[in-house]
């Protein structure tokens, strides 16, 4: 099995340099550094809080064989269908025999220009052909936010640091600090940065730019990031499919107000009602008297551990789920759609449903279902969880998920309109990524807004804050603050 090509970047020589990580120093510094680290097939460090160097040499050993026998395969399909298998740019079309290929796991090296390909993006590119190359006038003509080009700035080094395409394995520098100036970059820091992150600031920049809604907000550089590090850093692709998830596959959840509650709701529901008894242990969203909440949807009716799955649906399982794991759900993900996070979000907590109705704590809950699926290094036992025939989550439908999505939005403006006495304003039964990403600005969106905020700064806290959000809608009601509670901030810093 080929494993993937990395590109040269000025820190290197070659390609097995890269993946010693040695490249950086030099011979009379060696003996005064540090072992390079473990790293696999895509340049990730092996080795994570969660994960150990036995476990996952243990696993890889025969998930190896797994993916020759896999490429084998998806090569005779190839040939079948009359399609070069030499880096190819064209893929079979969709078919039952293709829908399992893919949920089986695509080539390494193919999954890049798989993802194009089954995404539309092709037809993207070729709709607006010069799309890319006139954002990059635009930013060159000083039309990038000094906002969001702070932003860009200050999450730029803290992708992927575990990573050696992002940060060379010798590579001493430090992640600018929350007081450095990022309105214009230092430019000997710039010349010092791996190709890969100097493709990933254009792309997050001309994005920012295309996308006045959405701006900049953390979790894209790192859905950019793994875009472009399969697309050879190709940034006119990794843009396009960067815009494809964010306005096709989530629509509204990167706003400047987000829409993330919209989903997390959705999968509640789907808890509910294909696993009650999960549901019966996560489900604390009645009032500490005994009284369910007078709201019926949405804001008050999400769980404290609806706050562990924000993340998932932000970054698409990045940094939740080991990298192998996130790479093949990605692959079902271009291919079927928005449909497949929410099976596979679903086929988390069947996996953890011992361990979730085990506990009575919320808090014990919400660690459960924020470190389960860091140890899921096995993707395929992940796969089996979601698509088994009995008891999998393979029969949930885009149509399902899509209807779901527009009631928790007609539900959203019900609950203002209640508690506000605004004018509801109607929902459409088609909701367009431009109308869903000015909606109204619900209670809930407020909390999770300075919530964002605080969880950049303090991740435990919001923790042992989330019981506290009852409390909020609470004291908003009766248009009073809460104490110790900051006024919503402008900027869309997320976790």
């Amino acid at each position: 099995m080929r494993a993937l090509s990395l590109p040269k970047t000025h820190h290197t020589s070659n390609s097995s340099q890269i993946m010693t990580g040695r490249a950086s120093a030099t011979p009379s510094t060696m003996s005064d550094l540090s072992p390079p680290a473990v790293r696999d097939r895509y340049g990730f460090k092996k080795v994570s809080q969660h994960i150990t160097l036995v476990e996952h040499d243990v696993w890889n050993f025969h998930y190896i064989e797994y993916l020759d026998r896999r490429r084998k395969k998806w090569v005779t399909l190839m040939k079948k269908c009359g399609l070069p298998y030499e880096n190819p740019k064209e893929f079979p079309p969709p078919s039952d025999q293709v829908k399992r290929f893919i949920r089986k796991g695509l080539p390494p090296d193919w999954r890049g220009a798989a993802w194009f390909f089954y995404a539309g993006g092709p037809q993207n590119l070729a709709q607006n052909p010069t799309l890319y190359s006139d954002l990059m006038e635009q930013i060159n003509e000083g039309a990038l936010s000094d906002l969001d080009r702070e932003h860009i700035e200050r999450d730029l080094h803290r992708t992927f640091p575990d990573n050696i395409r992002f940060k060379p394995e010798f590579d001493s520098s430090a992640p600018p600090s929350e007081t450095q100036s990022f309105d214009r970059p230092d430019s000997t820091a710039m010349e010092n940065e791996t190709s890969i992150l100097k493709a990933l600031r254009r792309v997050l920049q001309a994005f920012a730019i295309h996308n006045p809604n959405i701006g900049y907000c953390q979790s894209l550089n790192f859905l950019a990031g793994l875009l472009l590090l399969f697309l050879e850093e190709d940034e006119e692709k990794a843009f396009i499919l960067l815009n494809i998830i964010t306005t096709e596959h989530l629509p509204g959840t990167h706003g400047k107000i987000l829409g993330a509650n919209i989903d997390i709701g959705v999968l509640m529901g789907c808890i509910k009602e294909s696993m009650p008894l999960v549901w019966a242990a996560i489900d604390d969203t009645n009032d500490p008297s005994g009284h369910s909440s007078h709201v019926a949807t949405a804001a008050a009716r999400l769980p404290t551990v609806s706050l562990a799955t924000t993340s998932w649906f932000m970054s698409l399982f990045v940094s939740s789920l080991p990298i192998e794991t996130v790479l093949r759900v990605w692959d079902c993900l271009f291919y079927e759609g928005s449909k497949t996070l929410f099976r596979i979000a679903l086929a988390i907590f069947k996996i953890g449903e011992d361990f979730i109705r085990a506990v009575n704590d919320p808090m014990e809950i919400f660690q459960i279902v924020q470190n389960l699926p860091r140890k899921l290094i096995n993707p395929n036992a992940l796969m089996e969880a979601c698509f088994k025939k009995r008891n999998g989550f393979g029969h949930l439908t885009q149509e399902t998920i899509d209807q779901r999505r527009l009631e928790r939005r007609r539900s959203n403006v019900d609950d203002v309109t209640k508690l506000t006495n605004v004018p509801k304003t109607p929902v459409p039964d088609e909701i367009s990524p431009k109308l869903v990403s000015t909606r109204t600005n619900t209670m809930d969106d407020t909390f999770d807004r300075i919530e964002r905020e605080r969880w950049a700064q303090e991740p435990q806290p919001l923790v042992k804050r989330a019981t506290t959000k009852s409390k909020f809608k609470r004291s908003l009601s009766r248009k009073k603050p809460l104490p110790g509670v900051k006024p919503p901030l402008p900027s869309n810093n997320m976790i």
